[in-house]
């Protein structure tokens, strides 16, 4: 039972992905399927033909009869091959076509999955479990090439299946018997490689991340400078060790077992010669049968061998696309269809005894965190590194969920709200902000770029003191960031793709704006230029400013210190700045140089 249930679950695996596949790549499985009928022809050509030629040299000997009977075999078995040929192109192209559709997918699914599931070391390594067998592994291509295979070596076998049983079903018997003792040769095999591929997911992860740190620019200077090329190469040697040891008992295994499959199949032909020559000698049947009979035999065995082994395999490359499933199957919280926000401008935000601890971690970032942010109120949050600042706006921005507590909008649980509509709330400036290689125009305006304005890019490159810098460039605003695939890329300054990164968030023009350390790599001087310019140029959009110097703190309606995932000081920048010895005064007045 569990083994029907078992064969249920494939059929509808691969009905999902020759669907799937079918609108990736249109005419993709009927090409499958007409392809399936001519391989399975072709065969017969060379089993029945030469037995005439055959009985034609052996009987009557008729020139014309004997050229035709041969020029026939070499036009037909051309015209199939160049057939067969011509659908092994179109199936490879197809295919190319398929494997780009499923890139997207899955692509898409990542995009679209929740922030916290991203960082997660288990889903990460589902990810590699899902997309190793479509990359490396050709586990789709594989699978529908069984699908196929299966197909045409049945409908071979049946053509094969009647010509022998003209002779005798003990041969029939005989081949099948040494197949079945093959396919549990070969189910050992399919077994071990599928437990080597799960050990070997670990491993790839590692590789993947060596190589990219090999080749990652922006590793270039601290490899150099820091000679951190011999420890990289350390590590690479031991995967290496790791990976060959693993390779070697496997290909070991797998070596054993061919060879008796081997043995197996000489033991058939032996068995076979056998019999049809005792059949010779006994006159039963005649050299041409004698030819066709050997060669439908040892097609028989072949056909019988390779249905057995697709099938197999086609089940094998079932188990593989299991975790495929699994990783496409994960739930996102994003909500969809929820309440809407058209037209909203005042934004109240409040935070209601909300804590928050990391998946897999037992501590909380943050600990009964209370707060009210009203409408068009500039806020300034501070605190040390690690004080859970960032943490307070990755759940504000919907990254992640609190464990406890909740927090609203204008009175409503932020998770009711449409997802992308209330992203569009949003302008955040992380400090792991990226621009990417893109042109200028398109890292501001990103999903509306088609629609943006150049004008209007240029007026806040002005308002952000980039517009100077962007008309030096040949290309202007159209000017691609980076050398990644134009060679006339351009490589900003950190202080410049900071600007870049403020421009992308005043033009989204979202009602509330976040700034969280976008600024740290710049002197508390930069900084603070940087901060008193954009709260101007916000005008009375909801602001909230996140930093471990305090350099907005006092052009801000509140401050809100941060220590060990709590708020320790709320109040004016005026008020705290009173309570002498508190935090926030010890802090401010170690920067105050820098703001007076």
């Amino acid at each position: 039972m569990k083994g029907l249930n078992n064969f249920k679950k494939d059929i509808k695996t691969m009905l999902y992905f020759l669907k799937l596949s079918s609108k990736m790549s249109k005419n993709y499985v009927p090409i499958l399927i007409i392809s399936s009928l001519f391989k399975a022809l072709t065969p017969f050509i060379n089993i029945i033909m030469p037995k005439y030629i055959i009985d034609e040299l052996l009987g009557k000997q008729r020139i014309k009869v004997f050229v035709t009977l041969v020029a026939l075999t070499v036009i037909i078995n051309g015209v199939l091959n160049i057939i067969n040929r011509c659908f092994d192109t179109i199936k490879k192209i197809k295919y190319v076509q398929v494997l780009k559709g499923f890139d997207l997918l899955i692509g898409e699914k990542i995009m679209d999955m929740d922030f916290e599931k991203i960082e997660d070391p288990e889903i990460l390594n589902l990810k590699e479990k899902a997309l190793f067998p479509i990359h490396n592994q050709g586990v789709i291509y594989s699978m529908i090439d069984c699908t196929v295979n299966v197909l045409s070596q049945l409908i071979t076998m049946l053509g094969l299946i009647a010509i022998i049983s003209t002779l005798n079903v003990v041969v029939l018997l005989l081949i099948a018997a040494v197949v079945v003792v093959n396919l549990i040769i070969f189910k050992k095999s399919q077994a071990a490689q599928f437990k080597f591929n799960n050990e070997l997911i670990p491993l790839n992860r590692q590789w993947g991340y060596y190589a990219d740190l090999s080749f990652d620019f922006a590793s270039g200077k601290d490899l150099r400078l820091y000679n951190i090329t011999p420890l990289i190469m350390r590590k690479i040697k031991a995967f290496n060790s790791e990976s060959a040891a693993i390779f070697a008992k496997l290909f070991t295994l797998i070596g054993k077992l061919n060879g008796l499959s081997d043995v197996n199949v000489q033991i058939q032909l032996l068995l076979v010669y056998g019999y049809m020559t005792y059949k010779v000698f006994k006159k039963a049947i005649g050299i041409g049968d004698f030819t066709m009979y050997i060669s439908a035999a040892n097609n028989f065995g072949t056909s019988m061998s390779s249905f057995i082994n697709s099938f197999v395999e086609f089940r094998q490359q079932c188990r593989y696309l299991e975790p495929y499933f699994e990783f496409q199957g994960i739930q996102s919280s994003k909500t969809a269809n929820g309440k809407p926000l058209s037209n909203i401008k005042d934004c109240t935000i409040e935070f209601k005894n909300v804590s928050f601890k990391y998946p897999r971690s037992s501590n909380y970032t943050l600990k009964n965190v209370s707060i009210t942010i009203a409408s068009g109120e500039k806020l300034s949050i501070v605190g040390l590194n690690g004080a859970g600042k960032t943490t307070f706006i990755k759940l504000l921005t919907r990254l992640y969920n609190p464990t406890e507590g909740k927090i609203f909008l204008n009175g409503v649980n932020i998770n009711e709200y449409d997802y992308e509509e209330y992203m569009k709330l949003l302008s955040v400036v992380f400090q792991d902000f990226k621009l990417m290689a893109f042109s200028v125009k398109e890292n501001i305006a990103l999903y509306d770029y088609e629609k943006a304005d150049d004008n209007k890019i240029l007026n806040i490159l002005d308002e952000t003191g980039m517009k100077k810098d962007i008309s030096k460039l040949p290309k202007n605003i159209y000017t691609p960031i980076y050398k990644t695939f134009e060679k006339d890329g351009i490589e900003f300054s950190g202080g410049q793709a900071q600007k870049l990164a403020i421009a992308r968030a005043l033009y989204k023009n979202s009602p509330i704006v976040i700034l969280d350390e976008p600024t740290a790599a710049l002197d508390p001087y930069a900084e603070n230029e940087i901060y008193t310019s954009f709260n101007g140029l916000i005008g009375g959009k909801t602001a909230i400013y996140i930093s471990h110097r305090l350099s907005s703190c006092k052009f801000c309606d509140k401050v809100a210190v941060f220590d060990n995932g709590q708020i320790i000081q709320y109040g004016s920048h005026a008020e705290l700045i009173k309570d002498k010895g508190s935090q926030y005064e010890t802090m401010y007045m170690a920067q105050a140089q820098y703001y007076i």
